[in-house]
């Protein structure tokens, strides 16, 4: 419940920011060409899937811009930004990982009302 608020509270403050990058900044989006970036997301998550991997589709249609970019020349796709899409998605790792652990810590060490000891140990 509480990722799915989340990703409504992103989207709605911050995701048309984004969809504004990936869709003006990065490289030229036609009507044909934004038929290819969803193809080459659709058959990148698909594949990913069927051998059973984890994929993210706003990795796969970032990937599949910044290709469609490509195929007219490789100037004609902002590098830059794609960088820092990049670098985003590497620094998400340890930051979700960090949020995730002050959060266990958080409700794990909490006082309850069937025992109000600190608990020392959380079993998995």
């Amino acid at each position: 419940a509480f990722g799915g608020a989340s990703i409504v509270v992103g989207l709605t403050t911050y995701g048309y920011n984004i969809m504004k990058s990936l869709g003006n900044h990065m490289t030229l989006v036609s009507p044909s060409r934004g038929f290819s970036m969803e193809l080459g997301a659709t058959i990148a998550v698909l594949f990913a899937s069927s051998k059973g991997w984890p994929v993210s589709t706003t990795h796969c249609i970032t990937g599949s811009t910044a290709a469609v970019g490509a195929a007219s020349g490789f100037k004609s796709v902002n590098w830059k930004l794609l960088g820092v899409c990049f670098f985003g998605w590497i620094i998400t790792l340890p930051c979700a990982g960090v949020t995730a652990g002050l959060m266990l810590a958080y409700v794990g060490y909490a006082p309850n009302l069937w025992n109000n000891d600190i608990l020392y140990s959380i079993t998995f």
